[in-house]
């Protein structure tokens, strides 16, 4: 449990807001904006968020994405060509819950298909970050919320103020999608599915 006293007035004031921004939620838009406050609070460039189906440990439907405002032609090429069965981040999270540093989880999963997805990402400015899950048992559904920079200024510090966020963006995104949102067989059809 994270303590309120680790925390700046400010970030309490900014958590409570983000907490009761999420308990409001009913567009994709409204959580696009919650992404964007939640990346301004950890000092993030990019966010973004989804949830998928898990199978055997490993995600094999996309139900869901709201992008806060990630490259779109970075999120194009990685859901056309799949990456996000290779992507360490996504890897990570199908088995772990705790918010991460991405430099940490590279650690784990130093492959060549992780490095592949990794050597990509550079390319569009999505460098280092942080993200966190949540999984939905039952529904072997699981929440992942990104948040990415070009410099790695992500500490034990943000990873306390994902944390005590996370599960209120996850309501929030399962109040968006229905809870039991649909696969998606397309990048294209991923807002059509929020509508």
């Amino acid at each position: 449990m994270v303590s309120s006293k680790e925390f700046s007035k400010k970030e309490l004031v900014s958590i409570l807001e983000i907490i009761e921004a999420a308990q409001n939620c009913v567009t994709p838009g409204e959580v696009s904006s919650l992404l964007l406050r939640t990346k301004d609070l950890v000092f993030a460039d990019y966010s973004v968020c989804g949830m998928g189906r898990l199978s055997g440990g490993e995600v094999k439907d996309i139900l869901a994405v709201v992008n806060g405002n990630y490259p779109t032609e970075w999120l194009d090429v990685y859901f056309t060509e799949g990456l996000y069965r290779y992507d360490p981040v996504v890897r990570y999270h199908s088995s772990f819950s705790p918010t991460q540093s991405w430099s940490d989880i590279y650690t784990m999963y130093d492959d060549v298909e992780a490095r592949f997805v990794v050597s990509n990402a550079w390319d569009f400015g999505i460098r280092h970050g942080i993200s966190s899950s949540i999984f939905m048992p039952g529904l072997e559904n699981i929440s992942i919320f990104a948040f990415a920079a070009r410099n790695d200024s992500f500490r034990g510090h943000h990873k306390k103020i994902l944390d005590s966020i996370a599960l209120h963006m996850n309501y929030a995104l399962m109040r968006v999608t229905g809870g039991f949102p649909r696969p998606v067989k397309s990048p294209d059809a991923i807002e059509d599915t929020l509508k």
